[in-house]
């Protein structure tokens, strides 16, 4: 706003200006056309003022608006990851807290998953000696907290009737070394 305060600054300075000019003429007539001026300049720069008073109150709204909408969005990652840690079991409890992420036995495969906390690629499909075979990305359209998103998984994937149409619709990729896991989301992008 500094442009806009410059502006003010300036139409100021013009009405000291036209108020002494006037003053100093003493014809009727040209200070009658320097006071209408100067009514419509005043007019002017009242309009202006309400408009500088209009873009500071949309500039607080918005910033009131930023402010909680993440508040909403930390409640309800916090709700979600307080529903995700009561569908675990004791020992995926204390895998989740201990390494942030849990082993879930399959349905109907019996195969073993481990589910991290990630938004790409986030499910590992596990040997019997405990290496990556292949990931699996699932992920449900729209803006689902992270750990809403892991609950949904989990529920899938240990229930035999849905396993099955689950990984029908997940997306398979080959592993990654396990070093780069952790950095995959600064190199995909």
């Amino acid at each position: 706003m500094p442009a806009s305060n410059g502006a003010w600054q300036t139409i100021r300075r013009l009405l000291v200006r036209i108020g002494s000019v006037s003053a100093a003429a003493g014809t009727e007539g040209s200070a009658g056309k320097l006071s209408s001026t100067c009514a419509a300049i005043r007019r002017m720069c009242g309009c202006y003022s309400r408009r500088k008073q209009q873009m500071r109150e949309a500039i607080l709204n918005e910033q009131r608006y930023r402010r909680d909408a993440l508040r909403r969005m930390r409640r309800a990652k916090r709700r979600s990851l307080v529903l995700l840690v009561k569908l675990l079991n004791a020992e995926q409890r204390r895998e989740f807290r201990k390494s942030g992420c849990f082993q879930v036995i399959g349905g109907s495969t019996g195969d073993r998953y481990r589910i991290r906390v990630d938004v790409i690629a986030n499910i590992d499909v596990m040997r019997d000696d405990s290496t990556v075979k292949y990931r699996l990305c699932v992920r449900p359209s729209g803006d689902i907290p992270v750990y809403d998103v892991m609950a949904a998984q989990l529920l899938h994937l240990q229930d035999a009737a849905s396993e099955q149409q689950f990984l029908r619709h997940a997306n398979i990729l080959s592993t990654l070394p396990e070093d780069r896991v952790y950095f995959r989301s600064i190199w995909l992008a």
